[in-house]
């Protein structure tokens, strides 16, 4: 397994990101052989190096490494990573990284399947239904399940193997969806945004066998979200008459210890359950400079669980099941994103098919403290490039300015100035104060523009 490098630059929602390495480790499982094969992918470029033959089909079973956001301690010792929760198979002899940044673990599908078969055998706790009556979680599950559908999709890219030569290869992901609005037309499913991702072709099965195509309404990369759409004649002509929309809980009032159950498409073959319990709430991961705010629970939650629910124990949905730690020393940290921050994404979403995203348009880097003091330069961001056509171009801004406030507030990194972003509104003007050739103050206004119209 290789190890995932990063430098030390975050990167600002709506700005382009610098281009970076991470190196992949793949296992195939074949029935016959496993062989192994090393891979490489950068940042915005679809590219793989393999030696398998590129007319086999083969299966591969991806997670994604990123890291928790919290202060390093002395006594750890041990690097953690989270991995978000897709199952993804290529056709084809290639491989992919899916999501926001992938490293690749190691699965046995008959072991992974024994383990959840073994977690749905072992449910005894009660748990109390929406009218406050005792019930057991069978029951519960039993209650959820009809609004949780699987998700296969299908994606188109090109393999660059040794020798220079590309080849055209189809990969198929699997993740997890909660169905949240239905009408007379449609029936709206939320899901997490790495799951279809440059899907070409999304297909959602409901509870039993019924499978029909589904649509992107709209995503939104900094929270991780998308929700799809199937027409109601669709269902129809697959004979889909009864659309159960899930209820979604205050994710607010979860408290450590509180029993949930994730459900989802695990490993890409039908929904199943595991329990556990909210192990801690409120918890910040940084996801390749994506800051989320997510519940950490103990239930096992595995590839293809992505998208999926987590629910609590008045068969409430209260979170979307996104990434899990991936740590060899690690058991039983999954990470979901809360209720609460899900509802008004995707009912914009629904409606408009886009969140408004603040967007400058720059890429930068922290100046740290000891920078400054060997450069005799001040703390803040360096302005490494300026992004034709956004808002920092429009100011005057260069590369090589330095921001040290951004709308009255200090700017001492990159967490601080994506921060100061995220409070301000597209539309709005902004005063920034940068240092100019290391010792000359300037004060500019900036329009804040929208990501979305950038194709950030």
């Amino acid at each position: 397994m290789f190890e995932d490098k990063r430098n030390n630059d975050e990167i600002i929602p709506g700005a382009d990101y610098p281009e970076t390495e991470e190196r992949i480790s793949a296992t195939t499982l074949d029935k016959e052989n496993e062989k192994e094969h090393d891979c490489q992918q950068e940042t915005f470029v679809d590219e793989t190096n393999t030696e398998e033959n590129p007319q086999k089909s083969s299966e591969l079973y991806y997670e994604e490494r990123i890291k928790e956001s919290k202060k390093k301690s002395s006594h750890s010792r041990w690097r953690r990573f989270l991995a978000a929760c897709l199952v993804v198979s290529i056709a084809g002899g290639g491989s992919m990284g899916v999501g926001l940044g992938v490293t690749q673990h190691y699965f046995d599908k008959r072991q992974a399947m024994e383990n959840v078969e073994s977690d749905i055998a072992t449910f005894s706790a009660t748990a109390v239904s929406q009218n406050g009556e005792a019930k057991s979680l069978v029951e519960i599950i039993r209650y959820v399940t009809p609004s949780v559908v699987s998700i296969s999709t299908k994606a188109k890219t090109m393999a660059t193997y040794f020798g220079g030569f590309s080849v055209p290869y189809e990969s198929s992901g699997a993740g997890s969806g909660v169905i949240f609005y239905a009408d007379k037309e449609k029936v709206g499913i939320v899901t997490n945004e790495h799951v279809i991702d440059n899907a070409t072709n999304i297909q959602v099965t409901f509870a039993g066998d019924k499978t029909v195509s589904a649509k992107v309404i709209g995503k939104d990369t900094t929270s991780d979200l998308a929700v799809l759409s199937v027409s109601r004649s669709a269902l129809e002509q697959s004979g889909i008459k009864d659309i159960k929309v899930a209820s979604f809980g205050d994710s607010s009032a979860l408290e450590v210890g509180e029993s949930v159950v994730a459900i989802g498409n695990a490993l890409g073959e039908g929904l199943t359950a595991t329990d556990g319990i909210i192990s801690a709430t409120g918890k910040q991961i940084n996801i390749d400079g994506k800051q989320l705010k997510v519940i950490q629970t103990n239930a096992a939650i595995n590839p293809g669980n992505s998208g999926g629910a987590l629910v609590n124990n008045k068969g409430q949905v209260i979170g979307i099941n996104t990434a899990k730690s991936f740590e060899s020393a690690v058991e039983g940290m999954g990470y979901a994103i809360p209720s609460n921050i899900i509802q008004p994404i995707m009912e914009k979403l629904l409606t408009d098919g886009s969140i408004p995203k603040p967007y400058i348009g720059i890429r930068g880097s922290d100046i740290s403290n000891d920078v400054a003091q060997l450069y005799q330069l001040p703390v803040g961001v360096l302005i490494r490039e300026v992004i034709p056509g956004g808002s920092a171009e429009q100011a005057g801004l260069k590369a090589g300015d330095i921001i040290t406030k951004f709308a009255g507030k200090p700017v001492l990194t990159m967490d601080s100035l994506v921060a100061a972003l995220g409070e301000v509104k597209v539309g709005s003007s902004v005063s920034v104060h940068v240092i100019r050739d290391g010792n000359t103050p300037l004060d500019v206004t900036l329009k804040i523009l929208d990501a979305n119209e950038y194709g950030q």
